[in-house]
């Protein structure tokens, strides 16, 4: 059996959790998927109002809406509670990630309790519009100070961070492997 892969996880894992600890606060907020209802009443929508503003100051946290946050895609035949499977792949080429993407396919056949979410640079929608998982896609964008990658990769460790999560690597990985490393996870 790899331990590679095993310690690979492992510091993929520690990573995530340090990016998770200090995400993007105007991203929380901007990717707020209820946040858009307005308050009823006047009251509460000034509230609103002076809230996000505190907020966007980073003098407040900002309002995240308590909801369950649920990655599964609608045509996607897995459990209603499955648990989330964050493939980790920035950096990783094209090619290579295809084979470690039907490496996964074989190993969640016929489990469908996990529901992948794949994170990476490569932009080959047309290919992973057929795997029926959730795809964040981490662009490389310029700017000034932070870049957005940087805060999209902290978003995303505090989006997920309550998921299972796997190196791209871990698609290569065998059967024993495999279960081994679902084991260590949860």
């Amino acid at each position: 059996m790899s331990l590679g892969i095993i310690e690979e996880a492992r510091a993929l894992r520690r990573e995530l959790a340090n990016l998770a600890v200090s995400p993007d606060w105007h991203l929380i907020a901007r990717h707020d998927l209820l946040s858009g209802k307005p308050p009823s009443s006047f009251p509460g929508r000034l509230y609103k109002l002076a809230r996000n503003f505190l907020s966007k100051a980073r003098l407040l946290p900002p309002q995240v809406t308590k909801y369950r946050w649920s990655p599964i895609l609608k045509h996607a035949s897995l459990a209603e509670d499955a648990q989330t499977l964050l493939i980790w792949a920035p950096g990783v080429g094209r090619d290579e990630l295809r084979h470690a993407c039907e490496g996964y396919i074989n190993q969640l056949r016929d489990n469908a309790s996990l529901a992948p979410v794949l994170v990476t640079d490569v932009a080959d929608f047309a290919y992973f519009s057929k795997l029926g998982w959730l795809v964040e896609y981490l662009p490389e964008l310029g700017g000034e100070g932070r870049s957005y990658r940087e805060r999209k990769q902290r978003y995303l460790a505090w989006r997920y961070r309550y998921a299972v999560v796997m190196p791209v690597s871990a698609g290569f990985a065998t059967t024993a492997e495999w279960s081994d490393l679902l084991k260590r996870s949860r």
